[in-house]
């Protein structure tokens, strides 16, 4: 079945490509700022990682669990573009100050005296650092604590600490910012409808809770559905290729706005027909009955 849908699957494979080799021209197109290496090296990496993931699943059959890579997708997906839609700066500002609390959060706790080793003792009491080790992440620790204590980022690590201190975590970067939730930024993009029909019902999958996508309840039984479902491919193939089109579009208006006329080209010569391509799946299933 995963042989049978192979144009589909290259096709997710063909944009992987073209994403990977993205980056290293939209960052040459770039001001090479904290900006660039955020949305670049990070938003954009992370997405085609992702991207990468479901082209691996479904070429193994397992479209089910590529639906945990869609909703990843969907997410950097609004993420991104609420990034770049406005204020810019300041959203990268808070996740670059989330980030390095983060990291200056677990590397506190390689060392002796800290608060952080302290309160996780139980999990670094059997750490054994050379004190070449031990001077490398103190002096990375102090670095960061410098960083955090310059304009702008002074501010925003304000911001992130009075639910530290009453948690012991950080709030997410956007709703440090202002954004309440991932529904709330889907709501400021005009895009509620996605989060609705998409994101939401892939959460579930995510967390074990989905009992529909597991099993078919009948009058005399219970079948387990299988834990390949390569007849889906197609859609989750749609899916990807969707949120993969919108990104680059995104990095291209952002960094190579004279590219994106030849990307509509490659779209209509290359990828179109297999994206609008109509499968016709008839599956005669082995029930596992309880």
């Amino acid at each position: 079945m995963a042989s049978h849908f192979k144009d589909a699957i290259n096709l997710l494979t063909d944009l992987l490509d073209y994403g990977t080799s993205l980056i290293p021209r939209a960052y040459t197109s770039s001001p090479k700022d904290l900006k660039a290496i955020c949305v670049l090296f990070v938003q954009l990496r992370q997405f085609l990682e992702h991207l990468d993931g479901v082209a691996t699943l479904l070429a193994a059959g397992s479209a089910g669990t590529a639906n945990l890579q869609l909703r990843s997708l969907l997410e950097t997906s609004h993420a991104m573009e609420w990034l770049l839609k406005s204020d810019t700066e300041a959203k990268v500002n808070h996740l670059y100050v989330a980030n390095l609390r983060q990291r200056r959060h677990w590397q506190s706790m390689a060392i002796p005296g800290t608060t952080q080793a302290a309160r996780h003792a139980a999990a670094t009491g059997a750490l054994s650092l050379t004190p070449d080790q031990l001077k490398e992440i103190t002096d990375e620790v102090a670095g960061i604590d410098r960083i955090l204590g310059t304009a702008p980022f002074d501010a925003i690590n304000a911001k992130f600490e009075p639910h530290y201190q009453a948690r012991n975590f950080d709030d997410p970067w956007y709703k440090v910012y202002g954004a309440a939730s991932i529904r709330k930024i889907a709501d400021e993009l005009g895009k509620l409808k996605e989060y609705t029909y998409i994101y939401s019902p892939f959460s579930g999958v995510t967390h074990g809770s989905d009992m529909w996508k597991n099993i078919v309840v009948g009058d005399q039984n219970l079948q387990v559905n299988p834990l390949r479902q390569p007849q889906h491919i197609p859609g989750v193939v749609r899916l990807g290729v969707s949120f993969a089109l919108h990104v680059y579009r995104l990095v291209l208006q952002e960094y190579r706005p004279a590219e994106e006329e030849n990307f509509n080209r490659k779209y209509v010569a290359q990828w179109r027909a297999e994206f609008l391509r109509e499968y016709k799946v008839e599956l005669t299933p082995r029930e596992i009955v309880i």
